[in-house]
């Protein structure tokens, strides 16, 4: 009986001692996952630290209300900012500012950042473009002659100047080409819309045929497929003027084929027809152009 009894006592121990070394298992595998845990989490924010966008600066919203954006162009919201808010200054890109806000990272226009544009209230995003308003011709290059020896350039400036008068109140930010009657090349037209940035490119000109007066009306040309949306907008918003719509038509510029934006080739009326130089010589048929293309962009934006 004492031998069974110590033998007994024997298993019991063991049992004990096997007891013992599973719980200290136990205890050192949880000590080695919370120690894994501890190691990746460093790993993570050190990666974090590295990786994450530096702000080197604080911003200060003026302007009523403006959207943050994924991108630095009229894409997807991210959050609204008010007046007063400040966010974090990243970087700049294509006139837009990279900020950080509430532990997002997004985009603002930078020229509506102290403006008096309210963006909950606005029906378009005509105000986040950047829209190069080219003025055909220029300089040395008189373009096409109207009847009485005046040169194309002097109205296609002229037209595009009231473009920019009329966007003025739209908080748009608009570039030309040309300001005045300087020579400007070809390539360096759309290179110029390209390098800032462009979201719309617009181009005046006007029609001239080697018989004086046998063709009237304006054209609206495109030349790439995802431009045809905004001249077909464009065109149509020009209806009420009194000439004829020829319509819009494929047209291989080359200010409109080297251009990655929407852009657009506007002839609006031959210079040599005598009926439609009376209309292009006119300051009102200008501001009416001016008027209506605005329409035509603001419905294109609201889209």
């Amino acid at each position: 009986m004492l031998r069974i009894k110590l033998d007994d006592e024997k298993v019991t121990g063991l049992k004990r001692a096997q007891q013992r070394r599973k719980k200290q298992l136990m205890t050192l595998r949880i000590a080695e996952i919370m120690l894994l845990i501890l190691i990746c989490g460093a790993i993570w924010l050190g990666i974090r630290h590295f990786t994450q966008p530096k702000v080197t600066k604080m911003i200060t919203i003026t302007a009523p209300a403006l959207i943050i954006r994924q991108a630095p162009n009229s894409s997807k919201a991210v959050a609204t900012v008010k007046s007063g808010t400040e966010v974090g200054y990243l970087s700049t890109k294509n006139g837009w500012d990279k900020v950080s806000y509430n532990g997002k990272v997004g985009w603002l226009p930078t020229w509506l950042i102290k403006s008096t544009y309210d963006a909950t209230k606005a029906t378009n995003r005509l105000a986040e473009q950047t829209i190069v308003i080219d003025a055909g011709h220029g300089g040395v290059d008189s373009g096409a002659l109207a009847n009485n020896g005046n040169y194309e350039k002097k109205y296609t400036l002229q037209m595009a100047l009231a473009l920019k008068n009329q966007l003025a109140s739209s908080h748009a930010r608009v570039i030309m080409t040309r300001s005045g009657d300087q020579t400007v090349a070809l390539a360096s037209r759309p290179k110029l819309a390209n390098k800032r940035g462009a979201s719309l490119f617009i181009s005046f000109h006007f029609d001239s045929t080697p018989v004086a007066n046998t063709a009237s009306g304006f054209t609206t040309y495109y030349y790439h497929k995802a431009s045809k949306s905004l001249a077909r907008t464009l065109s149509q918003s020009l209806n009420p003027l009194t000439l004829d719509n020829r319509g819009i038509d494929y047209g291989n510029f080359q200010v409109i084929r080297d251009s990655t934006m929407p852009a657009v080739l506007l002839e609006m009326g031959y210079i040599n027809d005598y009926t439609d130089y009376q209309y292009i010589s006119s300051s009102s048929y200008q501001q009416q152009v001016a008027q209506l293309v605005y329409k035509g962009l603001e419905n294109y934006t609201t889209n």
